[in-house]
């Protein structure tokens, strides 16, 4: 199955002058919760736009669904829910808002009710949108992208000013829509800690540069980071007793499901080896995350 988007060699200038994207090329496998991760002013929001086919790059190509957005930018829009850093709405009813949008994507008022309820924003049917909170403008910005069935969505940065709760919740329904409804997703931000959670395939990008993309797991290894393993077993403190006597481990902490064990991803291999060696009471096991803040900092350096 071939990549729902890829980058080649794409360069954007703006004015002749500013190079948003210098020689960028990427990819975003189907199924992906992919993170754009760059500081502000890096290119992301012109990824997203070349993406949308709302502008045509300098050199390179852009492809989506296998076809070039600027081209057929009508049938790339109509596969892709975005939601752009700053969104408003007009101040009219959530309802009134929910069915204008279903009624351009050619969706039903059935639609409507079912991703209203999906996103949580279904109790604020008959509210005003200038009398919901951040959090629940968000839920209903998630709640317009979705309308249509998108098979990708684009979130530029979508945990932006709002309270930590809040933040939260909203990454917790991404993780959530991403799972339940099989989507592709790229959240752009800037903010290390909400990908963390979420992402599981990573695209850097810096001065319009791309310094490294590929899957959470594979940098992780590759650029020799801070691992987390999830370990599943009844026998938590038997097998952290075992775990600790290794040098190389660097700390174990018991949870409901078993132990999180935290390692440098160079010693993977020898870890997974370990586990096999106590498969009698390992139930299974998981790389759960690398540190991104660590990964990123090596990244910055190597370039």
């Amino acid at each position: 199955m071939p990549d729902i988007v890829v980058f080649d060699r794409v360069t954007k200038i703006y004015g002749g002058l500013v190079r948003a994207l210098d020689n960028a090329s990427f990819n975003i496998p189907r199924g992906a919760i992919a993170g754009l991760l760059g500081p502000n002013g890096s290119g992301k929001t012109t990824s997203f736009k070349l993406i949308l086919g709302f502008l045509k790059p300098n050199n390179g190509k852009v492809r989506v669904f296998d076809l070039d957005p600027w081209v057929r930018e009508s049938e790339v829009r109509r596969k892709i829910g975005y939601l752009p850093e700053k969104p408003s709405y007009p101040p009219i009813r959530v309802v009134d808002y929910l069915r204008y949008v279903a009624r351009i994507r050619g969706a039903s008022r059935e639609d409507v009710i079912r991703i209203a309820k999906m996103t949580g924003i279904y109790k604020y049917l008959l509210f005003e949108t200038t009398s919901l909170s951040r959090g629940y403008l968000q839920r209903l910005g998630l709640a317009q992208a979705l309308i249509g069935d998108p098979e990708l969505l684009l979130l530029d940065e979508p945990t932006a000013n709002l309270d930590p709760a809040a933040r939260q919740e909203i990454l917790g329904l991404i993780k959530d829509l991403g799972r339940e409804l099989n989507l592709t997703i790229i959240i752009a931000t800037h903010i290390l800690p909400e990908l963390q959670e979420v992402a599981n395939y990573i695209v850097f990008i810096n001065r319009g540069k791309i310094l490294e993309n590929g899957p959470l797991d594979v940098l992780t290894k590759k650029y020799q980071v801070e691992a987390y393993y999830l370990v599943y077993t009844d026998q938590s403190r038997e097998l952290a007793s075992k775990f600790i006597l290794e040098d190389y481990i660097k700390g174990v902490e018991i949870i409901d499901q078993g132990l999180i064990v935290r390692l440098n991803s160079i010693y993977s291999s020898q870890f997974e080896e370990l586990l096999n060696k106590y498969s009698s009471i390992v139930h299974g096991y998981k790389l759960v995350t690398g540190e991104l803040s660590e990964l990123y900092e090596k990244l910055s350096k190597i370039t």
